[in-house]
């Protein structure tokens, strides 16, 4: 009778230490995962630094990297889906519109940088980006000036 007694002891408190350990982490929550601020501000990334201001030069080669990116007022760098482009030249005021762009610059809008002059603009807007879940999320509209 003796073992039974000890077999029945060291089951009671093998249960009510996996009871009582239970009860602890339960009351535990996962740390949350720190909640980045969605940008409210982007600029093209170019060449490690964040610009809204590029000459003729810089603008090409930046439609020609691969992927094209820009940076978020919250330090986030964003690899560009897909958006819309329009070209804005100055003189004379012309607002050329070329449509959606997926996973580069279109050849037409490309032209168009390569013509521009100081003072035009270019205006990318219905931004979309993939995020770490493979969704695809908007960013605020992208606006750079062409200098000499």
């Amino acid at each position: 009778m003796k073992k039974q007694t000890i077999k029945s002891v060291l089951f009671i408190c093998l249960l009510f230490t996996t009871v009582l350990s239970h009860a602890q982490n339960s009351g535990k929550k996962p740390a949350p995962k720190p909640k980045i601020k969605p940008a409210t501000k982007c600029t093209v990334y170019f060449q490690g630094q964040p610009k809204s201001q590029l000459k003729v030069t810089e603008a090409t080669a930046w439609c020609d990297s691969m992927p094209l990116l820009a940076r978020g007022d919250n330090g986030i760098i964003y690899k560009l889906k897909s958006f819309d482009v329009m070209v804005i030249q100055k003189e004379p005021f012309l607002s050329q519109d070329f449509g959606i762009a997926e996973g580069g610059m279109p050849i037409l809008a490309y032209k168009a940088i390569q013509k521009s002059k100081g003072g035009d603009s270019v205006f990318l807007k219905n931004i979309m980006y993939v995020d770490e879940q493979n969704q695809n999320q908007k960013l605020p509209n992208i606006v750079f000036a062409i200098i000499d």
